[in-house]
């Protein structure tokens, strides 16, 4: 969401003028006690002190500081809503922030399955615009392959499957490792299965891990540095994303795939919430059903089994992602959303 904020604003600010009012702090205390009333005192005193056409509110929990500052100043208002933040249970949450959602003067959502909720949850179909995200050009080449083999110490002739993401249970890395890695390291003796990301799900991850005795097939990397990261995506065979269905948490959109794809990986994902809308199947990845092991088994079998299919499929999902998800098409589109509501 934070890379998405500020991408989108660089693309927009090429376009008209923009003024960023942020927050560059962390944690869920800080963000209660300091973030919402630092954002509206500076909100405040930069409207008071510019000429202002739409309030842009990039988080549904912005939402009520947008509400109110456009009460007070007559500027419509436009929020977007991401996917956890339309189905955050928190009780004071959804007290407070669906209620103003509601009154925005637009709403964007990044997903299908996004735009799904936010109008189950009252908002009307006419207030809905769905724009999906977009990604810059930028990891692609940055390293290869045999600099990710020499980082990890990894066999020449390893076969590198790559999950990048918070380790939650709905991006399904422990359901993954649990039904599909097992019968995939038979097959395939030099799998390898590396794990981007941190997150509470990752004692889960670790115990199916050593359920499976997978220790040497299977690399939890953590928060990876930016370098290992552009090792990983230049340097992996297959990109996975074997999201499953969590109650109160879905997937807003999942731009790592694009990074993926504009790094030439072939995508197996699951056919769930607002991956549908990153990924366009047979086009720049491969969509499954989530939680069907043999599913995932088999698309991933028949890229490891056709290295050169596979390159081919890489090379076609790099150039759809280009056509289809650059900023300056996805900044246009806000421009028209802004332009019907100010």
């Amino acid at each position: 969401m934070e890379l998405f904020a500020y991408e989108l604003s660089q693309a927009l600010a090429v376009k008209t003028e923009v003024r960023l009012v942020k927050w560059s702090g962390y944690g869920r205390l800080r963000a209660v006690l300091w973030a919402l009333p630092s954002l509206f005192v500076r909100s405040f005193w930069d409207l008071l002190t510019h000429k202002t056409d739409v309030i842009h509110a990039h988080d549904s929990l912005l939402a009520p500081i947008a509400l109110v500052l456009s009460r007070l100043f007559r500027k419509p208002f436009v929020v977007v809503v991401h996917g956890l933040d339309a189905t955050y249970a928190n009780p004071l949450f959804r007290a407070v922030v669906p209620a103003a959602v509601r009154r925005a003067n637009a709403v964007v959502c990044i997903s299908r399955a996004t735009a799904e909720t936010v109008q189950k949850a009252g908002v009307p179909a006419d207030k809905i615009h769905q724009l999906p995200l977009a990604v810059n050009d930028i990891i692609f080449g940055q390293s290869n392959r045999q600099e990710l083999l020499r980082k990890l110490d990894l066999p020449a002739n390893s076969q590198i499957l790559l999950s990048v993401g918070r380790l939650v249970p709905r991006k399904g890395v422990a359901w993954f490792v649990e039904h599909v890695m097992p019968q995939l390291r038979q097959q395939y003796p030099g799998l390898i299965y590396l794990v981007i990301g941190a997150g509470p799900d990752k004692s889960n991850v670790e115990a199916a891990v050593n359920k499976h005795n997978l220790n040497k097939s299977v690399r939890l990397l953590g928060s990876a540095e930016a370098g290992l990261l552009a090792s990983s995506y230049n340097g992996a065979d297959i990109y996975v994303m074997p999201n499953i269905k969590v109650a109160d948490d879905m997937e807003g959109f999942g731009l790592v795939l694009l990074e993926a794809a504009l790094c030439e990986l072939p995508i197996v994902a699951s056919r769930l919430e607002g991956i549908e809308d990153a990924i366009q199947d047979g086009k720049n990845g491969l969509l499954v059903p989530p939680g069907n092991s043999a599913a995932f088994i088999e698309q991933i079998s028949s890229l490891l089994n056709n290295a050169k299919a596979a390159r081919q499929f890489g090379k076609n999902s790099r150039r759809y992602t280009l056509a289809a998800y650059q900023w300056g098409k996805i900044a246009d589109r806000y421009l028209e959303v802004y332009g019907q509501v100010g």
